[in-house]
């Protein structure tokens, strides 16, 4: 495996961001260093690897620490100090996996550039558990209709947030995406819909786009009174943002049910270039872009129009197994690292 590393493009740029990385003993640390204004911020990642015979053990055989300026931090402060954009070949289950793989890859999308949104999020999901159980409790005649107003409330607050921050990730997404896609795949036309569960249907994507915090809890507050029976026989909270999706077409048709593995791979790749631009807008600081052996399964043509995107990034981590099909005007301007059972090396 071999990792290479774009440093930024000049000395003053290497003066606002840099990062490197290191390995001693089975253990790695990625160090990233940014400058706000007159503000200098360390963000520093701590992973001990386990001997490659431990490694079958699953995901305890590692342990992550998270740093910023040196003093330990929980993951959901962590979040949003060192932004990083990642694209792995799982990232095709973006298209073709289910409503929650896309949900989820929106959220990691807004933590990113909106740190507030990740407790949100927490918030919400603690409302809809309680509310489970008490649906439950209700059906099973240990509890009172009554006791669910003050969780309705909660969650139609919660997730009014939620929804109002997904329809403006999926707005600003479509405005890089599109453009994108269309380079990429030489003329296909992608489109992306939001599709919030806010009424007792689904809605179709793009409809509630402008629609405001308050609205939306009206309309979420709304429609569980609607489905109030129906929840209690089931026992599950059935409206809100934990059952959201958001719709993504190629050509006029259901890209999840017609495109082709290629075509899947070309729209996570342009997904990808728009998080970017988005997290880069929403932040005022270009991400890290980390490329996991993505350009095994493209075209020449299609490599180099995605090692141009990703030139234009301040760094950028690209990882693969074959050295030789990268192309030598990007190579000239990066580092390289040789990985070889678990040991890092710089080339």
């Amino acid at each position: 495996m071999m990792a290479i590393a774009k440093s930024p493009r000049s000395a003053d740029e290497r003066e606002l961001v840099n990062w490197s990385l290191a390995e001693t003993g089975g253990h790695m640390q990625v160090l990233g260093i940014g400058r706000d204004e007159d503000k200098t911020i360390q963000a520093q990642i701590d992973v001990d690897i386990a001997p490659p015979e431990a490694l079958s053990k699953g995901p305890g055989a590692f342990r992550k620490g998270l740093r910023v300026n040196g003093i330990k931090h929980s993951a959901i402060d962590f979040v949003g100090n060192l932004n990083i954009v990642f694209f792995e070949a799982d990232d095709l289950a973006i298209v073709s996996g289910s409503p929650g793989r896309r949900r989820r890859y929106l959220d990691i999308l807004i933590s990113q550039s909106n740190p507030s949104y990740l407790k949100s999020l927490q918030r919400y999901g603690q409302v809809v558990r309680q509310r489970n159980q008490l649906l439950r409790r209700i059906r099973d005649g240990i509890a009172q209709q009554d006791e669910l107003n003050f969780w309705d409330e909660r969650l139609a607050y919660e997730g009014s947030r939620i929804v109002r921050s997904r329809q403006i990730a999926v707005d600003g997404l479509n405005d890089h995406a599109i453009p994108a896609h269309e380079e990429l795949s030489g003329g296909d036309a992608l489109e992306l819909g939001y599709a919030p569960r806010i009424y007792n249907s689904a809605v179709a994507g793009g409809e509630s786009i402008t629609m405001s915090h308050e609205l939306i809890e009206t309309e979420i507050a709304g429609s569980l009174e609607q489905v109030r029976r129906r929840e209690i026989s089931q026992g599950m909270t059935a409206i809100g943002p934990h059952r959201d999706d958001v719709e993504i077409a190629i050509n006029g048709k259901s890209a999840a049910k017609f495109a082709s593995r290629g075509q899947k791979r070309t729209i996570a790749l342009s997904l990808k270039m728009a998080e970017v631009f988005f997290v880069g807008q929403s932040t005022g600081r270009t991400p890290v872009l980390a490329l996991d052996d993505i350009l095994s399964e493209l075209d020449p043509d299609r490599r180099r129009l995605v090692l141009k995107v990703a030139s234009e990034s301040e760094q950028v981590l690209l990882t693969a197994t074959e050295p030789e099909i990268v192309p030598p005007e990007f190579i000239s301007t990066a580092k390289i690292f040789n990985i070889t059972n678990g040991q890092v090396s710089e080339s």
